[in-house]
């Protein structure tokens, strides 16, 4: 009996110890799951419902990686993402501009260049070329968002304001537009949907003006300061810093612009409060999001200046936003499949018209035409267009953007002329 005892338990032991064996094996051979995290920003509510989807439909494509979402709100992230990355603690794919921030981030070996990883061939040539430092892809474009000037049909009937009468529908002059803006305040309505307290809205304004008056050559002369020629001392910066200062004190903006943000400054233009934005495309999105129904717009290009370059007159100021990649990322090759996952024709188109950006996806543009209302109607004026400038967060040094955006409020509102406003910059590029 102990004799059979022993050998039973002999087996029982022995049986455990192969299966103990056996799943200690089994969960070795399982593979890891790659965690990886992305911080991005909620630039409208489609926007950020797309990523959300595309990421929950890529984890269940993908068992061995799991992509975890982060979304901060805009003027949050901007401090969050400045402090990581002097910290060097950014998320695997972070959210920038291609642009100085993330560049810098590159060469101080923070983020990482992404040549092997990104399929390149699938994205325009010019997205290509904006997120490339020294020869070397650091970024994966997102789209591109030129600044167009939206207007609100419904209130420029009551103003009777009439596009044809322009002599060019698409593009009024500047004393066109000053005339349109009369008449919408005369009709008792807001002209012009400004919200300021944010900075940059207003220094787009600045950038198209400086681009009418004096083209990419004097940006990139001042960007140099070679010569004795500063942002304070170019004729086409200090032309673009007066009429700031001028359609500050226009009365043509909102009571309390410098005041607005955040999702005010669009909602003034989708609830009806202001008759005019000066946006990149993402607006499309918020008003998709945002607007009644029955919320009829257009769009034109921002005035020609008639003492302005010749050769800049029709260009458009725009950007691309983009993703970069943590040069500290445990996982490369997810990564990699994630990014390229955007690249995908089918999850390119859904992205351009869901979210209502222009994309950088060359099998998503060559989908996209007229029967696609306002997205194709804009992305066939960005194609006519000679040029796109950047943004100037996309050339400036950290310092002088950070200079630019703080001390914008003052040029509109009259407390800070604009000599001292352009000395500003150049104070901040330690001129």
């Amino acid at each position: 009996m102990k004799s059979s005892l022993f050998n039973f338990t002999i087996v029982a032991l022995t049986s455990a110890l192969m299966l103990t064996s056996s799943g200690i094996h089994a969960k070795a051979a399982s593979p890891e799951v790659a965690e990886i995290t992305m911080w991005d920003v909620p630039e409208s509510t489609p926007y950020t419902a797309w990523w959300r989807a595309h990421v929950e439909s890529f984890n269940k494509a993908h068992p061995d990686i799991h992509v975890n979402l982060e979304v901060f709100e805009t003027e949050a992230y901007r401090s969050k993402i400045a402090s990581a990355l002097v910290a060097g603690t950014t998320a695997d794919i972070f959210y920038l501009p291609a642009g100085p921030q993330g560049f810098q981030a590159f060469r101080d070996g923070q983020a990482r260049s992404i040549d092997g990883l990104l399929d390149a061939k699938k994205f325009t040539d010019t997205s290509m070329a904006a997120c490339a430092v020294d020869g070397k892809l650091v970024c994966m474009p997102l789209y591109i968002a030129p600044n167009l000037l939206y207007y609100n049909k419904a209130m420029f009937k009551k103003a009777n304001v009439d596009l044809s009468s322009w002599k060019n529908p698409m593009q009024p002059t500047w004393d066109e537009f000053m005339a349109a803006c009369k008449a919408l305040k005369d009709a008792g309505l807001v002209p012009i949907a400004l919200g300021n307290a944010d900075g940059w809205p207003g220094t787009m304004y600045l950038w198209i003006l400086q681009n009418r008056y004096g083209g990419i050559d004097d940006l990139a002369t001042a960007l140099k300061g070679a010569d004795g020629k500063t942002y304070g001392t170019i004729p086409s910066f200090q032309k673009a810093a007066a009429k700031v200062a001028e359609i500050g004190q226009s009365g043509y903006l909102p009571l309390g612009y410098n005041g607005i943000g955040g999702g005010q400054k669009y909602t003034l233009f989708t609830s009806g409060q202001a008759a005019i934005i000066f946006q990149g495309t993402w607006v499309l999105g918020r008003i998709a999001s945002n607007a009644p129904k029955g919320f009829e717009y257009g769009f034109f290009n921002f005035p020609t200046m008639p003492d302005g370059l010749a050769s800049s007159q029709q260009d458009m100021v725009g950007g691309f936003d983009a993703m970069f990649v943590s040069a500290k990322t445990a996982h490369p090759d997810a990564v990699a499949s994630f990014l390229n996952s955007f690249a995908e024709k089918d999850a390119a188109i859904s992205f351009m018209k869901e979210t209502q950006n222009i994309s950088v996806i060359k099998d998503a543009l060559a989908a996209t035409g007229p029967e696609d209302g306002m997205l194709g109607q804009v992305a066939a004026a960005v194609a006519k267009a000679p040029h796109i400038t950047p943004w100037w967060d996309n050339y400036f040094p950290a310092p002088v953007f950070e200079e630019s955006t703080r001390a914008i409020q003052g040029l509109f509102d009259g407390s800070i002329s604009p000599a001292a406003y352009l000395a500003g910059l150049d104070k901040a590029a330690g001129r």
